[in-house]
């Protein structure tokens, strides 16, 4: 009988630094795929952002592709947005209707900002508008607000210049 309390007591003690390290690797993968989806979303906004013309409405267009990715049901859960399309009639050509985010992306309730500044100098006024976009999430915390900036725990910020060389003399 003492041989396999032994036993086990050995057993837990070499299984536990295992059972550890193990967690420690699944916690490490699943901020990592974040990280990736985080880059993939503020990818996918300096993409859409250069597909818009550059005029007078430039900005709000751009802007409105921030936002969360997640939207609340009536019964207070959240479920994956649709792709935001913008007011481009080009889109229509480029995407298909009703495409939607994979639920895998709810848990980290990322959310995504888009700011434009118009640059200004002599030799490009007009021309050029310089775009970021940051993406924010949380790796493990529960939100109850998907809005609020100041409860993430982890952003990527991307940044692009866009032109419009083509209304240049």
């Amino acid at each position: 009988m003492p041989e396999i309390v032994v036993a086990v007591t050995v057993f837990a003690f070499l299984a536990f630094p295992l059972y550890r390290s193990m967690q420690s690797v699944q916690t490490d993968t699943q901020k990592s795929i974040n990280y990736l989806r985080a880059m993939e979303l503020a990818n996918e906004a300096i993409e859409y952002v250069k597909l818009l013309p550059l005029d007078q409405h430039f900005e709000r267009n751009a802007e409105g592709f921030g936002g969360s990715i997640l939207i609340e049901r009536a019964d207070s859960s959240f479920e994956a947005a649709r792709l935001i399309t913008g007011e481009n009639p080009r889109y229509g050509d480029d995407l298909a209707a009703n495409l939607q985010y994979s639920s895998q992306y709810n848990p980290a309730y990322f959310y995504r900002t888009v700011e434009v500044h118009r640059l200004s100098g002599a030799n490009y006024a007009g021309l050029v508008c310089k775009v970021i976009v940051t993406v924010y999430w949380d790796n493990s915390a529960v939100v109850s607000n998907l809005h609020d900036l100041t409860r993430k725990t982890s952003k990527v910020t991307l940044a692009t210049l866009v032109t419009d060389w083509t209304s240049q003399p």
